[in-house]
């Protein structure tokens, strides 16, 4: 489902306070880069199948997390 799983919380869910914080040091709200997470695993699954097929073939990837229109 293109979403982190969470099994030791209590709602399965991420708070909207959660933070992470990325290579550089900063940290950002979980609540301004949610999206991101589906967006990326779904980039990282239509390249991997470009790769595989040589680019001959145009991949259809179709996913349900991510940004509208995704």
């Amino acid at each position: 489902m293109n979403e982190p799983s969470l099994f030791k919380m209590k709602d399965k869910a991420m708070s909207k306070n959660s933070v992470h914080k990325l290579g550089d040091g900063k940290t950002v709200l979980h609540r301004d880069v949610h999206n991101a997470y589906g967006l990326l695993m779904q980039r990282a699954t239509y390249t991997g199948l470009l790769e595989r097929d040589n680019y001959n073939q145009r991949p259809f990837v179709l996913t349900r997390s991510t940004f509208l229109g995704g």
